[in-house]
């Protein structure tokens, strides 16, 4: 079941489907590919799956709101130096919100996994990255052959 999940995503991320602009397109692409991932990472069952991913996308989320807000509403040289401190401090209160979100993620997954996959986490993260970093260069690298055809 796991094996049929991964290739069916994999199938949909086909790689011509990495050029494609619409970003809401790529946001989903990117979504299937990171299920895949941590799918085969994490060797999820189907129960442990319908557990898992509703309490990781809101973590995903909430984490991601975090990383917006903290994003700096000028340039750092364009920062007076009180500026400059308050963007330190709210990064530092950014980071401790995180951390905070990590403990409660593992509190809610503790209850619908094992204790091995919840420590596996961070491997499914690092794998995803490395792959899709892999899977952009490769189309970057295509689209440049393409330009250099014409």
């Amino acid at each position: 079941m796991r094996y049929a999940i991964l290739t069916a995503a994999l199938l949909l991320l086909g790689t011509s489907s990495w050029a494609q602009p619409d970003p809401d397109r790529r946001d989903e692409r990117i979504r299937s590919f990171r299920v895949a991932i941590y799918t085969e990472v994490l060797r999820l069952t189907a129960e442990e799956a319908q557990g898992f991913w509703p309490v990781y996308n809101e973590y995903q989320n909430n984490r991601d709101r975090i990383h917006d807000d903290l994003r700096p509403k000028k340039q750092l040289d364009a920062m007076n130096d009180a500026e400059v401190e308050e963007q330190i401090k709210r990064h530092f209160e950014a980071k401790q919100r995180e951390l905070d979100m990590e403990k409660d993620l593992y509190q809610k997954l503790r209850k619908v996994l094992p204790l091995r996959k919840i420590a596996q986490i961070p491997n499914a993260e690092r794998m995803f990255r490395e792959r899709l970093v892999t899977k952009l260069q490769e189309a970057r690298n295509k689209r440049q052959d393409r330009a250099r055809n014409r």
